[in-house]
């Protein structure tokens, strides 16, 4: 009678095929997400109107002085601001380096409020 051979390792190769097949698909999926390819036909409708974002700038220099597209506007007058925007604005944050963290914060936070997500904050290039 013959003896079973003993198994000296794991074989490895049906895992690695399996990860291959995922990561095909992950990225098959990611490609279609990120590069918007998935083509939509949407209905239409008498009564739309076509609406471009709202682009919004918002700064704080090294003094604490809040501006909105590059008016001067008190904490409460940009807090009101701030509420007249729609969830679809988009708004670039520019900060100077010496201004205080605080100021920051509370001008994300407001607009956090209002649910808007589309938040860049603006930065320079090092050299």
């Amino acid at each position: 009678m013959r003896a079973l051979k003993r198994v000296e390792g794991i074989n490895v190769v049906p895992l690695i095929d399996v990860v291959l097949v995922l990561l095909a698909i992950v990225l098959t999926i990611s490609t279609f997400v990120a590069s918007g390819a998935i083509k939509l036909d949407l209905p239409k409708a008498a009564s739309s109107k076509e609406q471009q974002p709202q682009k919004i700038e918002i700064a704080i220099n090294e003094n604490g002085t809040m501006f909105w597209n590059g008016k001067e506007k008190s904490k409460s007058e940009l807090s009101q601001a701030i509420m007249t925007l729609g969830s679809d604005a988009s708004v670039s944050v520019l900060g100077d380096k010496k201004a205080f963290f605080n100021d920051f914060i509370f001008i994300l936070d407001q607009l956090k409020l209002q649910k808007i997500e589309k938040i860049s904050i603006v930065t320079k290039r090092e050299a």
